[in-house]
């Protein structure tokens, strides 16, 4: 019989974020663990991984009762963590080579390995890309790949924090069930602020000023609303059959937030000069990207267009083409009337910016502040005057994380800084690549107030969720396979709904 498993945290601490966490968690357990960005959900994910060690507590392994000697288990074993980052974790140079690397840790047969990495890439819609760059995958497809290729090791415990963020809602289920089927030799740690996918667990866990409240996960949606005073958060990213209610109440509760300064807002937008509605600033003729994605559309000064559609369907391609990181192979792209070509990025650089999905991945400054005013002279950076240290708190940043190492930051917390960074150049273009992942509740509501004022910003938004952008969006193009499919005015969606959803867009 094989031995049932337990970890046991005890008394866990680790500088100040956490201040005593202690739980029990079982094999075949899934638990929700639910807070507030920079709450410490991520740096408990790396203690209990072994990645880090706790300053004061102990992590224990129990094997039918009998303690395991935590110096003696083989952690990238028995517990597989899948971070924010999938980028960071793959090491092969193909999608074949990642998915076989762990297996043939383990000692399996070559003959099986090729086999079953077949069989792992077809379950996750990889199929016939087992031989491309996991480079030139979309985010979402990252994240199945790192999910998939760690589940197949069969861990005993599994951590995905926030693994499921970058997935549209065909794909998340897809992976849902997978985990649930592995759910009974494998224990799971769900680390989101989705309470749809928290209602799923087994139980939830709240991690709030270092410490670890408990709940039941059928009181998610009851927790978020009734704690209004915690930075608990809730997610529009839930299934497409959530009931109203629910939604309704996600909805009021977003409303409820307190907003950023209009100060803020101002400091932003006050040098940008009125557009005219009717100039172009970007037009595709007859483009095509590498097979990638092929676009014949143009864009309108000011326009907000929300883009939607599948994992690796070609929306961050499109994003990536206006700020010339792909180059096009026919036709051409016309950015604020200028050709978009090697000679002429540079010049057309600062007219367009770009937030991407995964901002720990390209942020480079040495600090939150210096990051955020990067290219600034010298003297300047030195120079920390209220309005620019009020301008950070605008976005939710406060003034005790200015010299803080971007990298040191959580997930959420760097995509608020990658944002001050592309607004504080105040760009003509600005392209948002799923901005509000990883964000809690206050978070999200903030930066949407944010959004919804860069009236004189032509805006395009990549999304999963429609329902994140209904309210400001004048069109929704919807991108299948590398072609829009679909270009209609954002208050007719609803006629279309039925064609979004079946290309896994929640709304």
């Amino acid at each position: 019989m094989k031995a049932r498993k337990v970890l046991k945290v005890q008394n866990i601490r680790y500088r100040d974020i956490l201040n005593g966490v202690s739980f029990d968690w079982h094999q075949g357990e899934i638990i929700a663990l639910l807070g507030a960005n920079g709450s410490g959900k991520s740096t408990l994910a790396r203690l209990l991984a072994g990645l880090l060690d706790p300053e004061d507590g102990e992590i224990q392994l129990t094997a039918n009762g009998a303690l395991c000697a935590w110096d003696t288990v083989k952690r990238w074993q028995e517990i597989g963590l899948v971070g924010q980052h999938p980028r960071r974790q793959m090491i092969g140079a193909t999608v074949a080579e990642e998915l076989s690397f762990g297996l043939m840790n383990l000692g399996q047969n070559p003959r099986w390995i090729r086999n079953k990495v077949l069989e792992l890439a077809a379950t996750i819609g990889l199929e016939g890309k087992e031989d491309q760059s996991p480079a030139t995958l979309s985010g979402g497809e990252r994240q199945r790949l790192v999910a998939v290729a760690i589940l197949a090791m069969q861990p005993s415990f599994l951590i995905l924090d926030e693994a499921l963020s970058m997935l549209d809602a065909r794909a998340q289920a897809n992976i849902l069930e997978l985990l649930f089927q592995a759910r009974p030799e494998t224990g799971q740690l769900w680390i989101t602020h989705d309470l749809e996918l928290a209602s799923k667990a087994d139980r939830l866990l709240i991690l709030q000023k270092g410490k670890i409240d408990l709940g039941d996960p059928r009181e998610a949606f009851t927790y978020a609303n009734t704690n209004t005073n915690t930075n608990t958060n809730t997610n529009t990213n839930t299934n497409t059959n959530t009931n109203t209610n629910t939604d309704n109440q996600i909805r009021s509760r977003y409303n409820t937030q307190s907003m950023p300064s209009t100060t803020v807002s101002k400091v932003s937008l006050d040098s940008v000069l009125p557009v005219e509605r009717q100039s172009t600033v970007l037009e595709w003729n007859q483009t095509n990207f590498e097979s990638r994605l092929f676009i014949n559309k143009v864009v309108k000064a000011g326009e907000f267009i929300a883009i939607v559609g599948p994992s690796g369907s070609g929306k961050t391609t499109l994003l990536e083409s206006v700020v010339g990181l792909i180059q096009s192979t026919e036709g051409q792209l016309i950015v604020c009337g200028e050709r978009l070509l090697k000679s002429t990025i540079y010049s057309l650089s600062r007219k367009a910016r770009l937030v991407l999905q995964e901002a720990g991945e390209y942020l480079i400054g040495r600090s939150v502040y210096h990051e955020i005013y990067y290219g600034d002279c010298k003297k300047s950076l030195k120079n920390k005057t209220k309005d620019r240290l009020s301008y950070l708190e605008g976005f939710g940043i406060p003034e005790r994380l200015a010299e803080v190492p971007p990298e040191r930051l959580s997930g959420g917390e760097r995509q608020k800084v990658a944002l001050a960074a592309a607004l504080r150049t105040q760009p003509e273009i600005l392209l948002l690549d799923e901005p509000l992942i990883g964000l809690d509740q206050t978070s999200r509501a903030s930066i949407q107030a944010i959004i919804s004022t860069l009236d004189d910003i032509t805006i395009l938004y990549v999304t999963h969720d429609l329902r994140e952008v209904l309210q400001e969006a004048d069109r929704i193009w919807l991108i299948e396979k590398g072609n829009v499919v679909l270009d209609c005015p954002a208050q007719s969606w609803y006629e279309h709904k039925e064609q979004l959803q079946a290309a896994g867009v929640r709304c």
